[in-house]
C-alpha cells in the first residue's frame, strides 16, 4: 500500500487508505488503454488521479474500488498520484506511483 501524505490536516488514520492498487508499482503495462484500481477509505466523497504531472482527473467508484480508464499515453516511464477528499474537506493525496508502458508488439 502507497503511503500518503496530506495536502491538510486530516486524521492519521486517512493517510494509510489510500492506494493506487493497479498497476503496481514499477509494474510493465501492456496496451492501448488500462484502467487505474484505487483504494480509499469508505469516508472519501471525491477521488481524483493525475498521471505524470497532469491535471486531476475524476475516478469512478465501483464494488468497493475507485476506477480510472487511461487511454491515448506514450511508451515509457509514468508517474500517477492519486488523492481524494474526505466528508470534513481534507485532501488527502499518495505518494508518487511509478510504472512503465510497452507497446503489445515489443512482447510478441
Amino acid at each position: 500500500m502507497t503511503t500518503a501524505t496530506l495536502e491538510k490536516t486530516a486524521p492519521p488514520s486517512a493517510r494509510t487508505q489510500l492506494s493506487v492498487d493497479f498497476p503496481r508499482q514499477y509494474q510493465t503495462i501492456v496496451g492501448m488503454t488500462y484502467t487505474f484500481r484505487i483504494s480509499a477509505p469508505e469516508s472519501a466523497r471525491s477521488v481524483e488521479i493525475a498521471v505524470d504531472q497532469g491535471d486531476w482527473r475524476p475516478c469512478r467508484p465501483a464494488v468497493g474500488y475507485w476506477w480510472f480508464d487511461w487511454s491515448g499515453y506514450d511508451e515509457g516511464e509514468h508517474e500517477a498520484v492519486a488523492r481524494f477528499v474526505t466528508a470534513e474537506g481534507f485532501a488527502v493525496s499518495a505518494e508518487p506511483h511509478e510504472f512503465v508502458v510497452r507497446r503489445d508488439d515489443q512482447f510478441a
